[in-house]
């Protein structure tokens, strides 16, 4: 009885370990709804929570003072990836404003080629990865077979998750893909006990944080470095989450921008630069 005992109350601990994981995951969603909507206040509206303000960018008042459609930030609460997106900056004016009638890819892809990319702060995209997003924005999706996708795995996340240590930086690569990755910073009591050692890089590093894949999995001491590439992708990601839900009610223009800015990141993490901060 006593054995049946301790089973049960095992299997109720992970229970309720569990059902407090996934209360964070909702929690962080319905704060992310929320930043979507309280910030549009009738003295400030936001112009991306109201189309009809949109119609007055063609006046010559706002369009000498290039006013942005994100002109505040846009944060998410922080949930089991200790993470914390949002952004300092809005994006760049747009060249290319989406259309109501028609096809966003063909109708915006088609005034592309008919104006020069390059903006006021001299950023230029490419017309091939422009499109390719425009086609993925019609049905958004985290497939991989979509030419998007393929392309920023191919380009970025795949070389930003390629670690040392092959074992675990291919277990962390599908942890982040299914989002059961777990970061937190080392507290002053345990950096005294922890090895000097990355495990995801195999070499001599300071190492001020820690990551496990699972609750029943032991922490693994990472260096800021490694901290900085794994929290870069889940951005990115997150980011691209939030699009297919459709939280993010903002222009094709702005969210592609916003999807640049997070790749930027991607690299800098990726050369172990220092990464912007939330």
């Amino acid at each position: 009885m006593v054995q049946d005992a301790n089973k049960a109350r095992a299997q109720a601990e992970k229970a309720l370990k569990e059902s407090q994981m996934k209360v964070e995951v909702l929690q962080a969603e319905v704060a992310a709804l929320k930043t979507l909507v309280i910030t549009s206040t009738p003295s400030k509206p936001n112009p991306h929570l109201h189309p009809q303000l949109q119609q007055s960018d063609s006046t010559p008042s706002s369009s000498s003072s290039g006013m942005n459609l994100f002109t505040r930030k846009h944060r998410r609460s922080p949930s089991h990836f200790n993470l914390k997106y949002g952004r300092e900056n809005s994006p760049p004016d747009s060249p290319v404003k989406e259309q109501r009638g028609g096809s966003p890819a063909h109708t915006g892809y088609a005034q592309l080629q008919q104006e020069d990319l390059a903006t006021k702060d001299e950023i230029e995209f490419d017309p091939v990865v422009h499109k390719e997003f425009l086609q993925w924005k019609e049905s958004p999706s985290l497939d991989r077979t979509n030419a998007f996708l393929s392309r920023i795995y191919r380009e970025d996340i795949d070389l930003c998750l390629n670690f040392s240590n092959v074992d675990l930086g291919s277990r962390v690569y599908e942890a982040v893909q299914s989002g059961t990755v777990f970061i937190e910073a080392a507290t002053e009591k345990s950096k005294s006990t922890f090895p000097k050692k990355c495990a995801l890089l195999d070499a001599q590093r300071i190492c001020n944080y820690r990551l496990r894949l699972s609750e029943e999995e032991q922490w693994h001491p990472i260096s800021q470095m490694c901290r900085n590439r794994i929290t870069a992708v889940c951005d990115f990601l997150n980011y691209l989450r939030y699009i297919e839900r459709g939280l993010v009610k903002s222009s094709a223009h702005d969210m592609y921008c916003e999807l640049v800015r997070l790749r930027k990141e991607i690299v800098l993490a990726r050369l172990g630069l220092p990464i912007s901060k939330d």
